[in-house]
């Protein structure tokens, strides 16, 4: 009996054990089939299709143009399209570009190996038509200003996109248009989506400003500060995105427009915005301290509280447009709020936007001094 009772004992035992055994294995491959679901679910991000050719789009103004194949050579006689190429990795396609590239300093800091290769296509107002065919492009990017080089391009069969990039979404469409004809869509949703980040990161800083809190800002313009940004120039949504008030509002328009020192008195800003000069390579013929010691604007608050500034030179003009304009946001946001984001941590993320964009270190003592 004792005999019997022991091996009962013993199959249970072992009944048991393969039980625990199955359960275990059951578990690991749960376990296992649950990793390779979450490995699947990342790896099934929305690939990015390449360009397939040949390609018809419409460009900014609505021309019908079709890219036979993949340029290979390409020109842009306009400098923010230039810097989008740039950013867009397209330095070694770029055979000709618009003229004075030596005074930009973005080529120096994210193009100074091919300068010297790149043909002169001049200006928007005085596009060099034939220096573009000398280069034999197969693909040409021009300014709204110069669409009429753009048809004559077109009808010699030199396909020829037009652009124009006056506020963020039409700079983001830009940006998308030109990865889309030269098959650089992954780098140029790369860029829009740091866009959309930056945006969503500067909503939250400022969500929480009330009206009333928001600094009144005086952009001055590039000729002389008695020009400012009316309501529907770029300049205004910038201001209004970090958290200000553009004192311009009050005026009709999207180009700069000329004031007078009463009405700078009546706007009364709390802020005085300098920008950079055309090129961004230095201030414009102006400073901050001739505004300051104007005695027609003594009265004003910004210069009564010495909040007076100049946006940073050295780079690219953050009050327009440009692929690196999010940054002047970012700027502009530290500069009014300093409570909210510290002039170090925009330091550190333009930084990190011309590291990963434009392939260079951009030295942050250039803001932070």
């Amino acid at each position: 009996m004792k005999k019997l009772c022991a091996i009962l004992l013993v199959i249970a035992m072992s009944v048991t054990m393969i039980a625990g055994c199955g359960s275990t294995e059951k578990k690991q491959a749960d376990t296992s089939q649950k990793t390779e679901k979450t490995e699947t679910k990342e790896e099934k991000e929305p690939e990015i299709p390449a360009t397939e050719y040949p390609l018809t789009i419409n460009d900014q103004i609505g021309n019908e143009v079709t890219i036979k194949e993949k340029p290979e050579k390409i020109v842009s006689g306009y400098y923010i399209s230039s810097s989008t190429c740039l950013a867009l990795g397209l330095k070694d396609r770029l055979v000709a570009v618009e003229e004075k590239i030596e005074a930009r300093p973005i080529y120096k800091y994210a193009a100074s190996d091919i300068m010297d290769s790149l043909g002169n296509v001049g200006s928007a107002k005085a596009f060099d038509l034939e220096a573009c065919l000398a280069a034999e492009p197969d693909l040409v990017i021009l300014p709204k200003k110069a669409q009429d080089y753009a048809k004559t391009l077109t009808e010699m069969e030199i396909p020829t996109i037009v652009v124009n990039p006056e506020s963020h979404d039409q700079l983001v469409e830009m940006i998308t248009l030109i990865g889309s004809v030269t098959d650089s869509n992954k780098e140029a949703k790369a860029l829009t989506d740091k866009y959309d980040e930056i945006l969503t990161k500067l909503s939250e800083l400022t969500e929480g400003i009330k009206e009333e809190d928001k600094p009144v800002v005086y952009m001055c313009g590039t000729s002389s500060y008695l020009t400012t940004a009316p309501k529907n120039m770029y300049q205004a949504s910038l201001i209004s995105t970090a958290g200000g008030k553009n004192a311009g509002d009050v005026l009709e328009g999207d180009s700069w427009v000329d004031v007078s020192y009463e009405q700078i008195l009546e706007m009364n800003p709390d802020y005085i915005i300098i920008p950079t000069n055309n090129m961004a390579n230095g201030q414009p013929d102006y400073s901050a301290e001739q505004l300051m010691a104007d005695a027609n604007l003594a009265d004003v608050t910004a210069v009564k509280e010495g909040h007076v500034y100049n946006m940073p030179a050295g780079y690219e003009a953050w009050d327009s447009p440009v692929p690196s304009g999010i940054l002047g946001m970012l700027w502009m946001t530290a500069t009014l709020h300093p409570d909210v984001y510290s002039m170090e941590e925009f330091a550190d993320e333009a930084a990190e936007f011309y590291k990963t964009f434009y392939h260079f270190d951009m030295d942050k003592s250039t803001i932070t001094g």
